[in-house]
């Protein structure tokens, strides 16, 4: 009985030792980056350097701080559209041209926050409408100028379009009698193929 237990534990140990060789033989080999004893980077040994996404370590802090900033520009690749001699291109702001629920830009006890007023205006604008068909996506954005100012943005972008890739409208918001309403509506585009002299929109 002894020796039929020993030769039970011999063969569970070997099937062990067999398993982790088949478990260590099937990860391929990795180098590892260190800096300062910690590992940032492993690159399986064999394969191509793969390239990433950057964004510059000084510049990632400040993103938070500007509400303007495009982050969908970190991963767009212009490199074709600069090849054939386009350059992208900004329109400025001009008054928004759509026309939206008047009681959206007058003080009333409605929006006790310019987030909720901006999703309003959002959805008396249909703005989310064609998303999955005309756009790719659509973010908002507030930025507090001080207890009774702020900006909104919607930035739409991935547009079915081959002259325009994204458009912004920014809303100037107001807090009178502790609730926020619209002072101003602004609107522009990111040209892909730049803007046209004359017309100041995108070609």
């Amino acid at each position: 009985m002894k020796k039929l237990s020993i030769m039970v534990s011999i063969l569970f140990l070997a099937a062990c030792s067999a398993k982790n060789l088949t478990d260590e033989r099937a990860k391929p080999e990795t180098s590892v980056v260190e800096v300062s004893g910690t590992a940032v980077h492993q690159q399986p040994e064999g394969e191509e350097e793969q390239e990433y996404i950057k964004i510059l370590k000084d510049d990632a802090p400040k993103l938070w701080s500007d509400a303007d900033v495009q982050l969908w520009k970190y991963v767009s690749d212009y490199s074709l559209s600069e090849e054939m001699g386009y350059k992208q291109e900004i329109t400025s702001w001009r008054k928004l041209e759509g026309e939206f629920d008047k009681s959206l830009s007058m003080p009333n006890q409605t929006w006790e926050n310019p987030g909720k007023l901006l999703l309003a205006f959002m959805t008396d604008m249909e703005v989310s409408n064609f998303l999955g068909q005309g756009i790719w996506e659509v973010n908002s954005r507030i930025e507090f100028l001080d207890g009774n100012n702020a900006l909104g943005y919607i930035m739409s972008y991935g547009l079915y379009d081959d002259s325009a890739a994204g458009s912004d409208i920014k809303l100037k918001m107001k807090k009178e009698n502790g609730f926020w309403y619209i002072e101003s509506a602004e609107e522009r585009e990111h040209c892909s193929r730049g803007i046209g002299e004359k017309s100041g929109f995108c070609i």
